[in-house]
């Protein structure tokens, strides 16, 4: 009966050691696929974040161009006045004395618009 007993003891502590070694392994197959999965998320983390970099950067740009951009409706007002000044000019009939005046709104006029365009390259 003994020896029954020994063999019985012997199986299970047998088994025991299987089912050790099964849980060991288990565990570091486990392991290897946390580490896999946190490896991936970092990943896609960093993925993400170099997107919304670019979307951010983008939006700045808009908002730089928005600050800095004469609105249309603003520069054809502005126009529109000099236009109406050079059509009362031709009006009033232009003389020779009238020449500075003339050339000090086509001046303006001129720095207006050079005015516009480096504001509109400074924007890019």
């Amino acid at each position: 009966m003994n020896e029954e007993i020994a063999a019985l003891q012997k199986i299970m502590d047998e088994r025991d050691r299987r089912y050790e070694d099964r849980f060991k392994a288990m565990d570091e197959k486990t392991s290897l696929a946390l580490t896999a999965s946190e490896k991936a998320v970092t990943k896609a983390e960093l993925a993400t974040e170099k997107r919304f970099d670019s979307v951010n950067e983008f939006r700045d740009t808009l908002r730089d161009q928005a600050a800095t951009l004469m609105p249309r409706n603003e520069s054809e007002a502005k126009f529109a006045a000099i236009n109406e000044k050079f059509e009362d000019m031709k009006k009033a009939g232009t003389t020779q004395h009238n020449w500075g005046i003339n050339t000090a709104i086509s001046v303006l006029a001129l720095l207006i618009a050079l005015a516009a365009l480096m504001l509109r390259g400074f924007g890019k």
